[in-house]
């Protein structure tokens, strides 16, 4: 079958769905010494900065940001502090396992959320799957959406295989990243 060159646009284009989104990872970074992972990415969402800190902050609802986030609930709340419980299920390969993190969340001014486990923040009983993780997100208005950096540092209590362990986690990082910059641009547009 000869196709002319009207028809062969039409059909690669049918072959290949293209995102309405353009939000994108502007830089990221994961490195890994002693068992200790740090991570930090920056992204550019095209989605109003209201929408966005809206959705970072939904903390019953967190499991529309990822698809590995399987459940998250607000335990207790005094603004600007929270406790949250996250459930998630991660695969790296088929390296899998189901963690649970209980989450000191305290919001700054000028839009800065910092997130820690509380296994082993004194006189508060929570549960973790890592030894510690700390992250700080940065949620600011940048051209004609939101930019947002986050930094983390985590060491985890379960295992990883040493020698693939950092690149196969810096890969799903990234992945799991541009996939929730999508989600987060797709709930804003919902919500206009």
């Amino acid at each position: 079958m000869v196709f002319n060159p009207k028809q062969l646009v039409i059909l690669c284009l049918s072959l290949f769905s293209f995102s309405a989104f353009c939000g994108e990872v502007i830089q990221s970074h994961v490195s890994y010494n002693k068992g200790i992972y740090k991570a930090s990415f920056e992204m550019q969402i095209q989605a109003p900065l209201t929408e966005v800190y809206a959705l970072f902050t939904d903390f019953n609802h967190l499991s529309r940001l990822s698809k590995n986030i399987t459940d998250s609930l607000l335990l207790e709340e005094n603004p600007p502090e929270y406790i949250v419980e996250v459930d998630s299920h991660n695969c790296i390969l088929f390296f899998c396992k189901n963690l649970t993190q209980t989450q000191y969340v305290l919001e700054f001014d000028e839009g800065y959320i910092s997130v820690e486990d509380i296994e082993g923040i004194e006189g508060i009983e929570g549960k973790s799957d890592f030894i510690f993780a700390n992250t700080v997100w940065h949620i600011r208005t940048f051209k004609n959406g939101t930019r947002v950096t986050f930094s983390a540092e985590m060491k985890p209590d379960f295992w990883l295989p040493p020698v693939l362990g950092p690149w196969l986690f810096k890969n799903k990082m990234i992945s799991d990243t541009r996939k929730m910059i999508e989600r987060l641009e797709q709930l804003a547009s919902d919500k206009q």
